[in-house]
């Protein structure tokens, strides 16, 4: 495994800076043009790391988080979605939809639709827009000639400068990554998270410019946290059990002594140990913050995340809006 401390993924670019930047528009054919040879390393479904976040999606666990993570919003709160073609029709320069209080009731639809429309590439230097591949990331904001918009679909795009068949192997075939990047798919980084959610993760992780404390970073690692923990046989979050003080217990006794030197040997994949932490810097990527107690058990007793109804239409930013 190499080093993981160049990993980079998430939301791609800010809407404005897309805007200003020298890229070349995309199209419809060519944002979903397929890539994958299936020569290259990259599983064209995703492999385990998909396997394991559809099962997720279709789990009790996972409808009983949905219901907590609602109710704790409250009706003030929204989601951001890609728009539908009706909406484009009317308006072509519309980037998004932003939509208040939505239903349970369309999310297991509309997340397992976004799951089913996923594009794993074969690794490249640059992706579809030309844009340089740093490790892999995500990429779910489509330049058009009317503008920048928020896809239904997502490109998951890996870098030529790194051998997935070698020492990146373990990464895809173990599903850790694609896991990772999959989460970023599924929920098109922050703009299907509730704003209460976002909230909760931010704080759970101290917050602050780094890499690992944005929101949608921490609910893929969370995302990872989750496979490992039920991979160990410690946690299965598909069952709906509660996460209790005895997890706590188990993962506080699994973690002691991780740290930024010794976690790849002590085999913890590089999202667990950003995701619990260990309370120091870590360069390049920010304060890996302990995750203590309260925070842990909240998070994955209450924590789905999810698409929004799209019945539920109030708002929406043009170009206007910058993303983190």
């Amino acid at each position: 495994m190499s080093n993981p401390f160049k990993l980079r993924s998430g939301n791609r670019t800010p809407f404005k800076q897309l805007g200003s930047s020298p890229v070349k528009q995309s199209t419809e054919e060519i944002w979903n043009q397929k890539t994958n040879t299936g020569t290259e390393g990259i599983p064209e479904d995703g492999g385990v790391g998909m396997e394991f976040l559809k099962n997720d999606l279709r789990s009790d666990g996972y409808k009983k988080r949905l219901e907590n993570e609602l109710a704790a919003a409250g009706e003030s709160d929204y989601v951001k979605r890609a728009p539908n073609e009706g909406e484009l029709e009317i308006r072509p320069d519309r980037s998004l939809v932003k939509v208040k209080n939505p239903s349970s009731e369309d999310v297991m639809d509309i997340r397992t639709n976004r799951s089913e429309n996923i594009m794993f590439n074969d690794p490249s230097a640059v992706d579809k827009e030309g844009n340089r591949t740093g490790y892999a990331n995500a990429d779910y904001i489509m330049k058009t000639p009317e503008g920048n918009r928020l896809m239904p679909s997502t490109n998951v795009n890996f870098s030529n400068r790194y051998d997935w068949k070698g020492g990146q192997k373990d990464r895809i075939e173990g599903g850790d990554l694609i896991t990772h990047e999959g989460a970023h798919a599924i929920t098109a980084g922050e703009h299907g998270m509730l704003e209460n959610t976002k909230n909760l993760l931010t704080s759970a992780k101290g917050g602050g410019s780094g890499n690992i404390n944005q929101p949608q970073e921490v609910y893929a690692r969370y995302k990872v946290a989750q496979k490992y923990l039920k991979d160990k046989g410690i946690f299965d979050a598909f069952t709906g059990d509660e996460f209790t003080d005895a997890h706590v217990n188990q993962i506080n006794k699994l973690m002691e002594g991780v740290n930024q030197e010794n976690f790849q040997t002590k085999n913890i994949p590089y999202e667990v140990f950003t995701f619990f932490g260990d309370d120091k810097e870590m360069k390049g990527h920010g304060f890996n913050k302990k995750m203590n107690k309260k925070d842990m058990k909240n998070i994955f007793n209450n924590v789905a995340s999810n698409e929004p109804d799209p019945s539920q239409i109030t708002d929406d930013f043009g170009n206007q809006q910058t993303f983190a």
